[in-house]
């Protein structure tokens, strides 16, 4: 993309480096706009680094050396661990820095609320919600973890649908297996083993039941049928496309099942719970069918199921922010634009900021390539990982368009003066001082955790930090 000298003296406010952050600095740097990038957290990376189940090493690999390669240049600058609305106000940021518009790009982080009223005393405890479940997964072999810290126990109950809940439900079998093997039979298994080759096979080759282990199956409740779990979209509205898709999504449940020896309980929805001394005890759920696309309870149909463990994997949506306007969880958007944020001239939201989608191997479509390796034989974790990187890519795209015609617009903005531009950097400025902050590549490498991979070079446990 060729720079244009109209877009030269413009400051931008990206908040968010990951996916869509990063798509949108580095087009903004090409055309020589400066992009300042706020993240909340120590990395960019977002759900590739926080969201992803660990055993997807490559895909992880590709995607952060991408967003690298896109934010360490020099019309990028780099301000982490700042979290706007709390670290800075938001309307600051907007009438106070000078910036000459501000892009959201923060994506979807805060679990939908589990739907029982009086539930959240058990936050943390019994209950555990996705997003903090999976960052514990991914991080909790490590010396310096100061996050949520679980304890996987039989009987789990997982709430939700799609490919997010599946990983939860892998998650719970294999931390299961994985521990008791250990503790009864002094068999060590890494990760990544037992993840490829899946639950079954791994007590096959052991000749050892989950009954010997003492695993009770982990339970996962959806409220429609396997066939209308949201893990392959149609291509289009026919009902042969409707059709075709809904049997894949049966098609990939039944194999993640055989593969994971976990037990699939359709059609219900959580009503009510149980509790002894202060602690959760149960989940009471109601039976429900679907009657022209409505899911419609059925009378005298709830049934309890016994759990210390429930983990919602619900959804995602984006955190709010204090200036901002939402409608039904999502940000509020003009009416004649996909991308321009309610009651500002100069604010845009791209990505999950917009759809409010906070699971990264969603997508709206899925193409031909993507079906044929749903419909493989095997279930295989390269044919889920193509899966995620046609979802980015999807992602990455509409970023493109969204910003390009951004470009236009900022190019009409004032041109900001020289004290402007030196308000701005002197502020970015001071806060990477006080974190420490010197050039992207240091700061980078200083950061990036352990990788489990690397303390597990001999499917042996590294113990020192656990």
């Amino acid at each position: 993309m060729s720079l244009n000298s109209s877009y030269k003296n413009h400051y931008v406010a990206i908040i968010g480096g990951s996916i869509s952050g990063s798509e949108a600095a580095n087009i903004l740097a090409q055309n020589g706009i400066k992009a300042v990038v706020f993240d909340m957290n120590k990395l960019p990376y977002g759900k590739i680094e926080d969201g992803l189940p660990s055993w997807h090493i490559n895909l992880r690999n590709r995607q952060i050396a991408e967003i690298d390669k896109k934010l360490d240049q020099e019309n990028v600058r780099f301000v982490p661990n700042t979290k706007i609305g709390k670290d800075i106000d938001f309307l600051d940021l907007i009438n106070n820095w000078g910036f000459s518009a501000v892009i959201l790009a923060n994506g979807a982080w805060q679990d939908r609320k589990f739907p029982i009223e009086g539930i959240e005393k058990f936050r943390d405890k019994e209950l555990i919600y996705q997003n903090s479940f999976i960052n514990w997964f991914n991080h909790k072999h490590e010396c310096d973890f100061k996050g949520k810290n679980y304890f996987i126990k039989n009987n789990a109950v997982i709430v939700g649908g799609g490919l997010a809940s599946l990983d939860v439900v892998k998650i719970v079998m294999i931390e299961l297996v994985k521990k008791q093997l250990f503790l009864k039979k002094g068999i060590q298994i890494d990760l990544f083993t037992l993840e490829k080759e899946g639950v079954q096979k791994t007590l096959e080759k052991f000749k050892v039941t989950l009954e010997e282990l003492g695993i009770k199956k982990a339970r996962l409740v959806y409220r429609r049928t396997a066939k209308e779990m949201p893990l392959k979209a149609p291509k289009d509205d026919s009902e042969e496309s409707i059709i075709k898709a809904q049997e894949v999504s049966r098609k990939l449940l039944v194999k993640y099942q055989e593969k994971y020896l976990f037990d699939f309980i359709p059609q219900s929805v959580p009503l009510s719970f149980t509790e002894k001394n202060k602690k959760l005890t149960g989940v009471v759920f109601q039976k429900v069918t679907t009657v022209n696309g409505k899911i419609t309870p059925i009378k005298n149909s709830t049934f309890e199921l016994k759990t210390e463990m429930l983990i919602s994997s619900i959804g995602s949506v984006p955190e709010r922010i204090d200036g901002l306007t939402y409608e039904n969880g999502v940000l509020k958007m003009l009416g004649i634009t996909d991308y321009h944020v309610d009651g500002f001239s100069n604010v845009f939201a791209i990505g999950n900021a917009v759809t409010g989608r906070g699971n990264i191997q969603e997508s709206k479509r899925h193409g031909k390539e993507m079906t044929s390796l749903i419909l493989n034989k095997d279930l295989t974790k390269d044919a889920l990982e193509k899966w995620v990187t046609y979802h980015n890519n999807e992602i990455k795209s509409k970023v493109k368009k969204q910003i390009n015609i951004m470009l236009k617009e900022i190019a009409n903005k004032e041109i900001q003066p020289e004290n402007i531009i030196e308000g701005i950097l002197n502020k970015t400025a001071k806060i990477q001082q006080n974190l420490g902050y010197k050039t992207y590549k240091d700061w980078i490498k200083k950061h990036i955790p352990n990788r489990l991979e690397d303390e597990l070079p001999k499917n042996k446990t590294n113990l020192k930090c656990l």
